[in-house]
């Protein structure tokens, strides 16, 4: 099984003996992966899509994994019981869909682990997951097809973050790597020709582009060019 780059991410935040539901499977591809790679893992394949979930369920039978993968129909964590699973995967959705995933207050108990990868607004997944009683473990960039994502691995327990620190990740920050710079330079320009183009009178919105633009010059202004 081949997998994405960004769907490889993923599996590399995943622990053994994880009981997991991946919300929003698609094709299962990820879900196959996990059980073909990991010793002792219970996966629960979802998808409010028939369409994905009759592809996912062809995919399985594909890789001999019948009555391996349990495959459901269904929205988001309404397809499990209080106690079925501790690890919930959650890939290639915006964050507001994510966000009325996991406000769920009954299924979440026994939740331990939140492995996301959001296609929008990082920041305030952060800020949000954090607040549902969950510190940031591990988090990466990843390059796929020209794109850079962020996955993050929420675990139970707190953590106090700084403003920074929200905005790019605490892992992240520890360990800048190229894609850390290159994805950065790309936003510090986006805000920077926004700037120019606001209207005069917005002046909570300049305000807003300033502080994300000297913010984020502070953090790649560090880079050291190759010597020659």
């Amino acid at each position: 099984m081949r997998l994405s780059k960004r769907l490889k991410a993923i599996t590399q935040f995943v622990s053994d003996n994880s009981k997991i539901i991946d919300i929003g499977c698609d094709h299962a591809l990820l879900d196959i992966y996990l059980y073909q790679n990991l010793k002792n893992v219970s996966i629960i394949a979802s998808d409010i899509h028939e369409g994905a979930v009759k592809q996912a369920k062809k995919n399985i039978e594909k890789y001999n994994l019948d009555g391996k993968i349990d495959l459901r129909l269904g929205d988001g964590l309404d397809v499990i019981d209080n106690n079925e699973v501790d690890t919930i995967i959650i890939s290639g959705m915006g964050f507001y869909t994510i966000e009325d995933i996991l406000t769920n207050p009954e299924k979440m108990q026994n939740i331990n682990t939140i492995i996301i990868q959001s296609n929008t607004d990082i920041v305030k997944l952060r800020k949000f997951v954090i607040k549902l009683g969950f510190k940031i473990e591990e988090e990466v960039l990843v390059k796929d097809k020209d794109i850079i994502y962020t996955v993050i691995k929420f675990v139970r327990g707190i953590e106090k973050y700084s403003y920074d620190e929200i905005y790019f990740g605490p892992r992240i920050l520890e360990d800048k790597n190229e894609l850390f710079y290159e994805y950065y330079n790309k936003k510090l320009l986006k805000y920077e020709n926004l700037l120019l183009q606001l209207p005069k009178g917005q002046l909570a919105s300049k305000i807003h582009h300033l502080n994300l633009i000297r913010i984020i010059k502070k953090q790649v202004s560090d880079k050291k060019e190759p010597t020659k």
